[in-house]
């Protein structure tokens, strides 16, 4: 009688691991889908201030114009997610599944950031006038110059996401460049007397320069957005006001070599930057 119920059991747990697994594939082909169909991805926490005795909540989201859909979390997306301050670098291992996707303890005090990088990932274009949309969009037509518009495009494409987090302390830190393409915030948007918020753009540690970078923010009635062009040094800065969440967000695109093309049957290589925090 014991042994029945124990077989019971064990066929239950099977049961709810089944289950799971069905619907981490099921969020991952809804995020595909909606990822290769949507343009920026960001991360957005559900309390930029932090509290040291709670479990923080980062979305991670993906849409246009700063509206968007949030998602579980699924590993092999991720090729690094960690936390940083002026001390220290955290590796952050997530469960698949989890929801909001990011859930994390933060100790330490004062000004952290959350870095997300994703793998790569593979999207082909509805059409040619939609790559040329996205081409005029991103200000991208001169830096791509001619291509073979008698065939839809494809594209691999990877995310750099980061969200400025802090406890309401003071401290502040530059990170030093070290991601394929990233935005360093200069300044703290966390300084409530600062009412410029300063920014510059890398790609492999150079800095680029006269490059687009669109500026989205958001309060409870409106949302706005601005583009401005980083100076010759890469940088940029932006006027910020109170009580407004901000997303900055940078593109560079490139044409695949032979070797790249064969292995990744891309014609084109992307690279996304956002950056995310709340005034």
């Amino acid at each position: 009688m014991k042994s029945n119920k124990n077989m019971n059991i064990l066929k239950n747990i099977n049961l709810l691991n089944q289950i799971s697994y069905f619907f981490v594939i099921l969020l991952l082909t809804v995020f595909l889908k909606f990822n290769a169909q949507a343009h920026e991805l960001w991360l957005e926490p559900v309390n930029f201030k932090f509290n040291n005795k709670e479990v923080s909540k980062i979305h991670i989201n993906i849409g246009q114009n700063f509206m968007g859909s949030p998602f579980g979390y699924y590993d092999p997306n991720k090729k690094s997610l960690y936390l940083e301050n002026i001390n220290k670098v955290k590796d952050l291992p997530q469960r698949d599944g989890n929801f909001p996707a990011i859930q994390t303890l933060i100790l330490d005090k004062g000004f952290h950031i959350l870095n997300y990088e994703t793998n790569y990932e593979f999207l082909k274009y509805e059409s040619v006038e939609k790559f040329k949309d996205f081409l005029k969009e991103q200000d991208l037509e001169k830096a791509v110059g001619n291509f073979d518009t008698n065939k839809i495009p494809t594209e691999s494409y990877r995310r750099f996401a980061k969200a400025l987090m802090t406890d309401g302390n003071k401290g502040f830190f530059i990170q030093k460049p070290k991601l394929d393409f990233e935005i360093i915030a200069l300044t703290s948007p966390y300084n409530l007397k600062e009412e410029i918020f300063e920014f510059q753009l890398f790609e492999k540690g150079n800095p680029l320069e006269n490059w687009q970078i669109t500026i989205f923010s958001r309060d409870e009635e409106n949302n706005y957005k601005e583009i401005v062009k980083t100076n010759p040094n890469g940088m940029g800065k932006i006027k910020i006001f109170d009580n407004r969440t901000y997303l900055i967000s940078a593109v560079k695109l490139d044409k695949a070599n032979y070797i790249e093309k064969l292995k990744y049957k891309s014609d084109w290589f992307s690279l996304w930057a956002t950056l995310v925090f709340k005034k």
